[in-house]
């Protein structure tokens, strides 16, 4: 059966003519408000995918990019302020620049038209932007200009919207709902229609930064009025009538292990042995008990799609009555969870599960420092002392599983993070490596295992199911990987053609991509290249459709173990609960709705990401604007055209320009991928560890730059002379 979308396409390709939404109204026989209102939203939504295109007269016609000279893309802005569209024509990828002056008030990660194709001076295909068919975020951060005009705030694009607010002062931010629609110009600048929802202060109010990129990337701190009227429904402790049909836990040793600053624990772990085979519980939290599909609360955390935590602060998927107090599996009170039982045999092999729902009472809130401390330093931290035997016993299956992993071709990439201090102001005070040790890698694998066994047993019962997959990477992006390792002479011809050959035959193995991390291992490229080959990976994602999950070499995964925390693990919670009562009626409804709930979830998870990345750069160019002038040890990640990407040992990213280099005058070696001095003696590689300086900080910006030599630089002085004469 045809849908009104297929209709609309149809008649469209079929007319001769463009014709206007009255007019298929008239031609598809569409009667009453709400056929037109469908109308209207099927015709938004062809034109969002770039199936039609709706020309100044509000007519549409098929979208044909040959035909009508133009392009539809999401853009991205770049830090620069140049924005960069990809699109596919005739299964051939096309990148188009669109310069800052030609954006139209388009912000990154809108959906647009370009037009105006011209080939720049470098061979490049150069845009403007005709028209934004959708933005990325309706809500956008400004900041007051003076003399009536909004810019927004930290992105490197011009636009303002109409007010006849005055009560502002300069740096004044505020929340914007601005459409799509131009209104007209002042100057240079394009006006939008646009509502101030809500003042944020001044920018230079403490903490502000992260409040407004969180407002950037999609995640709003206030929960609707309707997500709190259902809150105060909700108990602050288990009920007796609750625990009724589940299994009592609340004797067993049960305990947390999670960073000492965690305040939403979604999951308990408990441990027994049994013979040579290990019994081990894991307890997740059973949130869906609270959380209903046709609740507010449910709708509100589907639109957050995950909490997001950036620096000191965290942005809840959950109000925190819930996220930190009853869905908690808090110490020493009552929680209701969802508890699977695995049995490992000595290999670490699974021999049994049980899938049941419970009620536990955790015995201790443990920390991934103090279980180290035991079980690495073996000193025994003050009321740890009646755990011990459950810590060594985790510990052994936790290597035994390690072991296996490796085994099986698990990707161990590099995967440095920097924990970042700050004051009571939001102030970053000390960056500090995140590492993962022994307790780290307990948790994870038996978080893992609990993953694979809810997937695997709801795969084989063939119902529909939120899966996390993991595709095969890029063919050509890994293909210029080896090729850039054999430049570098990190690995040899013949090694290349060995893995190429596998590659297009489609027998690339992640224990492949392990095996040649591991031979960089304890060198200055491991963490270079884990990152090149991070790239060439496709991003894991959300998906009714098993397809497994290439890094962890495992054919079932989901995620379930957070549904405090991420939206996919509740709805997989609120599946289960539909199955285990036996409701399968709207099994066509899960059909229909999981594809479009997967995708959005993917994308937020993707969009927190972001803003993580953003948080921790900004508060990085923060911490190194208090160290102007000093000079740090760093190792060259990456060279261009413009000069040398580096990162500090305190993972600060940076860049050294080309006159900022000390030692002499340099050039580009697009074929070595190095800088090469001009007497051809010297160079700058990549994984080359020298010494740096800062030279300035722009914290709006997000950046540090820095002067650089291979000899410990001295004093700002010499930089400045040296600089000088290298001009």
């Amino acid at each position: 059966m045809d849908t009104l979308q297929d209709k609309i396409l149809e008649y469209l390709k079929k007319g001769s003519k463009k014709i206007d939404i009255w007019g298929l109204k008239k031609k598809l026989d569409i009667n009453g408000e709400e056929e037109l209102k469908l109308l209207q939203d099927c015709l938004d939504k062809l034109e969002e995918n770039g199936q039609i295109y709706i020309n100044e007269n509000e007519c549409y016609d098929i979208f044909d990019s040959k035909k009508l000279g133009k392009a539809q893309g999401k853009l991205t802005i770049s830090r620069r302020g140049n924005g960069y569209v990809e699109v596919c024509h005739d299964d051939k990828k096309y990148t188009y620049i669109v310069p800052r002056e030609r954006l139209n008030g388009a912000l990154s990660g809108d959906v647009v038209i370009l037009t105006d194709f011209q080939t720049g001076d470098y061979g490049d295909i150069l845009a403007r932007v005709e028209k934004i068919v959708k933005r990325n975020h309706i809500k956008v951060v400004f900041e007051y200009q003076g003399d009536g005009i909004f810019l927004p705030y930290n992105q490197k694009t011009r636009l303002t919207f109409a007010s006849e607010n005055k009560h502002f002062v300069e740096g004044d931010l505020v929340l914007v709902e601005v459409d799509k629609n131009k209104l007209g110009q002042i100057y240079d600048t394009p006006v939008f229609n646009g509502k101030i929802i809500k003042n944020l202060g001044h920018k230079d109010d403490p903490k502000k930064d992260i409040e407004v990129i969180a407002y950037d990337y999609g995640f709003y701190l206030e929960f609707s009025s309707e997500a709190l009227k259902e809150l105060e429904k909700i108990p602050n402790e288990v009920l007796a009538e609750e625990k009724n049909g589940r299994v009592d836990l609340t004797n067993e040793t049960i305990f947390t292990i999670d960073g000492a600053d965690t305040k939403d624990i979604d999951d308990a772990i408990s441990i027994k042995k049994e013979g040579d085979n290990f019994i081990a519980s894991i307890h997740i939290a059973d949130v869906s008990h609270y959380i209903k599909p046709d609740m507010a609360l449910f709708d509100e955390a589907l639109t957050r799609g995950t909490s997001a935590y950036l620096a000191d602060a965290v942005l809840p998927m959950l109000p925190h009555r819930l996220s930190n107090g009853i869905c908690s599996l808090n110490p020493g009170v009552d929680r209701l969870a969802k508890t699977v039982e695995i049995k490992f045999d000595k290999t670490g092999k699974i021999i049994d599960y049980k899938i049941f729902r419970s009620v536990i009472n955790s015995k201790k809130k443990m920390t991934y420092e103090a279980v180290n401390e035991y079980l690495i330093n073996q000193n025994i931290p003050e009321g740890y002392e009646n755990f011990t035997n459950d810590l060594k016993v985790l510990d052994e299956l936790s290597k035994i599983l390690s072991k296996n992993k490796k085994k099986r071709g698990y990707i161990d990439f590099a995967s440095a993070e920097v924990k970042i201090k700050t004051d009571k102001n939001g102030w970053p005070i000390a960056l500090e490596e995140r590492s993962q040790r022994a307790a780290e890698k307990i948790i994870e694998n038996l978080m893992v295992a609990a993953n694979e066994v809810i997937a695997s047993n709801y795969y084989y019962m063939s119902l529909p199911f939120v899966y996390r997959i993991h595709d095969t990477p890029n063919v050509d992006k890994i293909t210029e990987v080896l090729e850039f390792l054999v430049s570098l002479n990190l690995i040899d011809e013949k090694y290349q053609l060995r893995l190429l050959e596998r590659i297009y035959n489609g027998e690339l193995h992640s224990y492949d991509i392990d095996k040649l991390l591991n031979k960089l291992k304890g060198t200055n490229y491991y963490n270079i290249v884990s990152n090149m080959l991070v790239r060439c990976m496709s991003k894991a994602i959300y998906s009714p459709n098993n397809e497994g999950h290439y890094a962890l070499a495992l054919d079932n995964y989901t995620h379930f173990t957070s549904p405090i925390r991420r939206m996919p693990d509740l709805i997989v919670h609120t599946l289960m609960d539909a199955y285990d009562k036996g409701n399968y009626e709207n099994i066509d409804t899960y059909e229909r709705e999981l594809p479009s709930m997967c995708q959005h979830v993917s994308y937020m998870e993707r969009q927190a990401d972001e803003a993580e990345k953003a948080v921790s750069e900004l508060k990085m160019a923060e911490y190194m604007s208090d160290h102007l002038g000093e000079v740090f040890a760093a190792t060259i990640y990456s060279c261009n055209q413009y000069g040398v990407n580096v990162v500090l040992d305190n993972l600060v990213k940076g860049k050294v320009d080309f006159q900022d280099i000390l030692d002499g005058d340099y050039y580009y070696g697009d074929k070595s991928h190095e800088l090469i001095s001009k007497n051809g003696k010297e160079s700058y590689k990549i994984g080359d560890r020298i010494f740096v300086k800062v030279k300035d900080v722009s914290i709006p910006h997000r950046t540090v730059n820095f002067y650089a030599s291979k000899e410990e630089i001295k004093s700002i002085k010499a930089c400045k002379r040296k600089v000088k004469r290298g001009n």
